[in-house]
């Protein structure tokens, strides 16, 4: 086995180059092992020309193109709310302040991260977080939440979710399919002002316990506001389903099909494992990869209490 810490640098480089070409390409993952390498000695290392290479690598369109943070960044610049995060910062100083955020968080200085797919997420969300708070900075405004009416009518579209092969099912997931539209949706249609959004961004979308907000935030809550405001937001997500749905697909189950498809039929429906088996053979070719989503399922409600109230199970 290759001993990634006394790998030449250069070598490194190819390999992770390599392996994320093919990704790209094929959208097959390869082994993670030495772009995680590389990343960890740009950023516990402190190495000059690791860090040249990711930044130019996942942020610029230099070596892969448009992708990754440039591409997340881009996709937010050309959205509806494009004019207001102009207005304050270009695309350079945009991607900086990403990798600058990246560089001085926690999680780069524990470099837990177990695969790629892991760390783009967590990159990802940091993009998320920063642009949202300048949309909202910029173009501040009060938003209704979702009235029973048009709660009912999305909990009706709702219940053709589990057959995947419906037309109109997917033609409404289509429509919602970045998690950068899910975010503004539920800026739109769920949080109303700005200590909910720094709930729903700190405990909803990083899992920090209240206790972690107050000391983060001193004197922006009163004793319990956090918690109030958890239950507040928790009503509205469980009105607007079609939101709670994505929310849960994409943040909580890192938009994985195969926890999704476990999620909705084998725990919220009840079918027993033969009949996934059935329904969905190049998804879950054996009992294992089943059970195996099952597993990872529970991991997820255990570690997310919230997720517990949402689905009220």
């Amino acid at each position: 086995m290759v001993n990634l810490r006394s790998l030449a640098l250069d070598q490194l480089i190819q390999c992770c180059h390599a392996t994320t070409v093919t990704y790209l390409r094929t959208h097959q993952a390869g082994d993670d092992s030495y772009c995680l390498e590389l990343f960890r000695r740009a950023v516990q290392d402190h190495n000059e020309t690791a860090w040249a290479f990711i930044y130019t690598a996942y942020s610029t369109d230099e070596l892969l193109g448009e992708h990754y943070i440039l591409k997340w960044v881009r996709s937010w610049l050309n959205g509806r709310h494009g004019a207001a995060i102009r207005s304050a910062y270009t695309e350079d100083e945009i991607v900086q302040e990403i990798w600058l955020r990246f560089s001085s968080s926690e999680a780069a200085r524990t470099f837990n991260f177990e695969s790629m797919s892991q760390l783009m997420s967590y990159l990802r969300r940091l993009v998320n977080n920063f642009i949202m708070d300048t949309a909202r900075r910029r173009a501040p405004q009060v938003i209704d939440p979702s009235t029973e009416q048009e709660a009912a009518h999305i909990e009706q579209m709702m219940r053709t979710v589990p057959d995947q092969r419906s037309n109109g099912v997917d033609n409404l997931m289509a429509e919602h399919e970045s998690l950068e539209e899910l975010l503004q949706q539920i800026g739109n249609e769920i949080i109303t002002n700005e200590s909910e959004w720094l709930v729903f961004r700190n405990y909803f979308l990083e899992r920090l316990p209240p206790r972690k907000l107050y000391a983060l935030y001193p004197g922006a809550f009163a004793p319990g506001e956090v918690e109030v405001i958890r239950t507040r937001l928790v009503r509205r997500l469980r009105k607007s389903p079609f939101i709670l749905h994505r929310y849960i697909q994409l943040v909580v189950l890192a938009d994985d099909e195969r926890l999704s498809l476990v999620l909705q039929h084998a725990i919220l429906d009840g079918w027993p494992d033969e009949q996934l088996l059935q329904r969905y053979p190049t998804v879950f070719p054996n009992l294992s990869d089943v059970l195996t989503a099952k597993v990872q399922i529970v991991k997820a409600l255990h570690s997310n209490p919230t997720l517990l109230q949402l689905l009220h199970i």
